[in-house]
């Protein structure tokens, strides 16, 4: 990558930078109301932090450990999804609520959860299928495990200026959902009008750079949560 190049991913970086202090700026300091938003809100901060770390990585010209956060980056942000419209409280209870690096029981993996979130969000069954054997979206798994994708960008060619900052689209992308599921939790006027404009703003940036079908108009809001309304218990912390 040339100089003009690693200027215009630094630029580019400046801008995920501030999109993650906006949201973070927005977001709620008080705790959380039950054990069922906590965990929430702890996938939405756990996505934020690995955004973070990636525009950083990108900016020490680290790309392929930038690609391997992209994974993450949705993993946590689907885990706050799940946790808000799709976990019993029997699965939620069952979670450790103190520190423990080898728990009997964890949340679900990607593959799973997103499978219980198709029937509240139909598109989420385009990226299932992607994520399959064979899929299109098998790039993330090997992006994060260290296959070849990261493998034969260790020699000349490299990262392109495309490929970095198309890595930062899709982390500003992925952790702007994630936030997004704090509107749900309680009202927040500002961070609703930022996340889904962003959003908007995210995806004809990705049309206009790198082309294909045009996305259509996405609801600006997300459906009513009916399971906020059990908790599930009080919050840990």
């Amino acid at each position: 990558m040339d100089a003009d190049s690693v200027q215009t991913v630094l630029a580019r970086c400046r801008q995920s930078r501030q999109n993650n202090e906006r949201i973070r700026e927005l977001l709620p300091t008080t705790a959380a109301a039950s054990l069922r938003a906590n965990f929430a809100r702890s996938a939405i901060d756990l996505s934020l932090e690995h955004h973070s770390a990636l525009a950083r990585v990108t900016e020490a010209g680290e790309y392929g450990t930038a690609g391997a956060l992209l994974r993450p980056i949705l993993e946590a942000a689907t885990a706050a999804f799940w946790f808000v419209y799709a976990a019993t409280c029997d699965e939620i209870r069952a979670l450790p609520t103190t520190v423990i690096d080898n728990p009997p029981q964890d949340i679900p993996g990607l593959a799973d959860m997103l499978k219980v979130l198709i029937p509240t969000f139909p598109h989420i069954q385009m990226m299932a299928d992607g994520l399959r054997a064979g899929g299109s979206a098998k790039w993330l798994h090997k992006y994060a495990h260290g296959g070849t994708p990261q493998l034969t960008r260790r020699g000349a060619q490299g990262w392109s200026e495309g490929e970095v900052i198309l890595t930062l689209i899709r982390a500003d992308l992925f952790s702007t959902l994630a936030a997004s599921v704090e509107t749900v939790i309680a009202p927040n006027a500002p961070l609703f009008a930022y996340v889904f404009g962003t959003r908007d703003e995210l995806a004809a940036e990705f049309q206009t750079d790198f082309g294909g079908q045009p996305i259509p108009p996405q609801p600006h809001g997300h459906p009513v949560a009916p399971l906020l309304a059990d908790g599930c218990g009080l919050p840990f912390g």
